[in-house]
């Protein structure tokens, strides 16, 4: 088992609300957490998606408020 598949096993949720909030594909929100979570805090990884988002940290950061976001709308 890859870090990435760890990662998606654990962080469904997550990774679901990272791909609405910001537009990415499965694969680059996934990718994004295997570099923050290997690499810590980098602009200089990831897909140009993510980048245009401001980098990793930003689209986990956008993924995590648009998921409390959405669990407060009745």
């Amino acid at each position: 088992m890859t870090l990435g598949d760890d990662i998606q096993r654990r962080y469904p949720r997550l990774i679901r609300s990272m791909r609405s909030a910001g537009l990415l594909s499965e694969t680059e929100a996934i990718g994004a957490l295997v570099e923050y979570k290997v690499f810590g805090i980098h602009n200089e990884f990831g897909s140009e998606a993510v980048a245009h988002l401001g980098g990793q940290l930003a689209a986990i950061r956008q993924g995590i408020q648009y998921r409390h976001f959405t669990l407060s709308i009745p």
